[in-house]
């Protein structure tokens, strides 16, 4: 039997985040989460990860710095990671890609296109 991968997700929308981790949950995934970067850092750095799913816009510490934080440490610097915002401009994607994102999927989403994207990459 094939070892579930890990993922996980930083969204400080609490009804969001639950319905992101229940998406990865029924489609095989053992899913983290956090609701904000730093927690989410924390996690990331403890945990054997497979990818990680953020969103863009938080308090305090925004996903470019939970990403530059990931991309700086040895340890968590090449797990994929995927913005996930409503900011759906080119000129936005543009800026997360850029920053290092792996990939950077907008607001509204459906659970067949994030699994879809996860697939690409893990």
């Amino acid at each position: 039997m094939e070892e579930k991968k890990t993922i996980l997700v930083v969204e400080d929308e609490l009804l969001l985040l639950q319905n992101i981790v229940s998406i990865l949950e029924f489609n095989g995934f053992n899913a983290l989460k956090a609701s904000n970067a730093l927690d989410g850092y924390a996690v990331a750095s403890s945990n054997i990860l497979h990818l990680i799913i953020s969103d863009v816009m938080m308090e305090k510490v925004d996903g470019f710095e939970l990403l530059r934080l990931i991309k700086e440490n040895e340890a968590t610097k090449n797990i994929p990671f995927i913005f996930l915002s409503a900011l759906a401009d080119v000129a936005d994607k543009s800026k997360g890609i850029s920053a290092g994102a792996t990939d950077y999927l907008t607001k509204p989403f459906s659970g067949k296109e994030l699994i879809r994207i996860i697939k690409e990459y893990i």
